[in-house]
């Protein structure tokens, strides 16, 4: 009886051993795989790792680049040396226009000028010599300018102004008494001396 008992013990122990040791054994083959992991996988995380950190960065492939750069949205910024832009003539019609000006345009370049010179002769003025006749007072200075667009009655109150009289004769050159509507400039042009229109002037009637 001792001996089956000790032989059962024996094989409850054998069983026991036996299975700690499998037991043990898978441990070690799943510490083995941990610590061990296969050459694919390790190759294949460390690649996700980059990528990771490489979109963490910001970072674009150069196929990406390239892709990008020929698209409508983003054109090329860079062109190619040799392309130079056109040079741009003008049309031989817009010279042709500038030598043909219509006529109303000379019509009026004409009048413009007409306008600019008859502004210049109504602001030309001329010279007035006086020469008192009698007792009545030399005037000084005895040449004065007067606007030759004026009025002969204008140098006639010039006198009386001057001489502080209440009527005075004026005479062209000795001769004749000019109407005091006549133009200064017309009297000056017909009957200057030295470029000078002289007035003869005294305090009563002198001539006719």
């Amino acid at each position: 009886m001792s001996g089956i008992l000790e032989s059962e013990s024996d094989n409850d122990d054998s069983a026991q051993s036996s299975s700690m040791s499998s037991t043990n054994e898978s441990l070690r083959q799943q510490v083995s795989a941990t610590r061990n992991p296969p050459t694919g996988h390790l190759v294949q995380s460390r690649l996700e790792h980059f990528s990771r950190r490489l979109s963490l960065l910001g970072l674009a492939s150069s196929q990406d680049v390239s892709e990008r750069a020929g698209t409508p949205d983003r054109p090329n910024v860079i062109e190619p040396v040799n392309i130079v832009a056109q040079r741009q003539e003008a049309p031989t019609s817009a010279f042709t226009q500038l030598n043909h000006i219509p006529s109303t345009t000379s019509q009026v370049i004409k009048n413009l000028e007409k306008d600019e010179r008859a502004s210049s002769s109504s602001q030309q003025k001329v010279q007035i010599k006086f020469q008192p006749i009698g007792s009545i007072p030399q005037i000084n200075p005895s040449v004065c300018r007067i606007t030759a667009t004026q009025p002969f009655s204008l140098v006639i109150t010039f006198l009386i102004r001057r001489l502080k009289v209440d009527q005075i004769y004026c005479y062209v050159n000795n001769s004749f008494a000019p109407n005091p509507q006549l133009i200064v400039g017309d009297l000056w042009s017909q009957f200057k001396v030295d470029d000078e229109l002289i007035i003869s002037y005294c305090g009563s009637k002198a001539f006719g």
